[in-house]
């Protein structure tokens, strides 16, 4: 009687997750090198007062911050017309671009992913070992 060959579990297993977590591995490491950083920007119609982004950047005109200008009343613009009028606070807005977020947020998925991906290796080598040493037998 011939006996039927089985799959080696660790094989099975590691060939499953090679191929579902190893695709997303692969996917998250596209997005955070190679995908589109263009596209994290503040849209513009969703464009921040300068108030709101004093945590992330701060912006200087000589030796001043903008802040302190307009605070003071220092900066001069034209309308549509030609005539002069200060600068206020709601005449400057920003937009930001908030790919390092992201990015990071992507790459800590892909740490947990990329440690599942080594395991779901590690599982597919120790079953094909396995399957070699029961096909030499013992010695």
């Amino acid at each position: 009687m011939m006996s039927r060959p089985t799959i080696n579990p660790l094989v099975f297993v590691g060939l499953i997750g090679i191929f579902t977590i190893g695709s997303n591995f692969a996917i998250q490491l596209y997005r955070a090198y190679l995908g589109n950083q263009d596209i994290w920007w503040t849209p513009r119609t969703m464009q921040l007062r300068i108030e709101e982004t004093k945590d992330n950047f701060e912006l200087y005109i000589g030796s001043k911050s903008l802040q302190k200008h307009l605070t003071e009343g220092s900066l001069l613009t034209l309308d549509d017309d030609g005539g002069q009028y200060r600068v206020v606070s709601k005449d400057v807005t920003v937009r930001l671009n908030n790919w390092h977020k992201i990015k990071s947020s992507i790459l800590e998925n892909a740490v947990i992913t990329g440690v599942l991906f080594g395991i779901a290796i590690t599982m597919l080598v120790i079953g094909i070992l396995r399957i070699v040493g029961q096909k030499k037998g013992p010695r």
